[in-house]
Order: C-alpha cells, then sequence, then structure tokens
C-alpha cells in the first residue's frame, strides 16, 4: 500500500494531539516534511489532518482509475 509509513505518522500524531505542520511536494520525487525549521514559500502547509485527508483523497482516485 503506497503512503502506509506517512499515513502511520500522520496518525499517530493526531492520536497524541501533536501540534505540527506538514509540506507534500507532489510530483514524480515526492516528499513530506514535517514543519519545523524548514521551511520553503513554495510549499503548501497542512495540518497533520488534512494531509492524511489529501493522501486518501489521492489514493481513492487512483484506485477508482
Amino acid at each position: 500500500m503506497k503512503y502506509k509509513t506517512i499515513k502511520s505518522v500522520l496518525k499517530s500524531q493526531l492520536k497524541n494531539n501533536a501540534k505540527v505542520f506538514w509540506t507534500w511536494r507532489k510530483g514524480e520525487n515526492e516528499e513530506f516534511t514535517c514543519i519545523y525549521k524548514n521551511y520553503n514559500d513554495n510549499l503548501p502547509i497542512y495540518t497533520t489532518q488534512q494531509l492524511l485527508d489529501k493522501i486518501d483523497e489521492k489514493t481513492n482516485i487512483q484506485s477508482a482509475s
């Protein structure tokens, strides 16, 4: 299952009420970055729940194709 590790991390953060933000560089070389010091104005920032929802949305679309 694609995104298994990141989804596990996000779910753990939600369970522990972690207050973090994430960026997601989409495309061929996807990369997730937990925001603490590494911030880039060119990347959208997601809360843990938002990123988990976006990943689920993407995987549901891919499954339907």
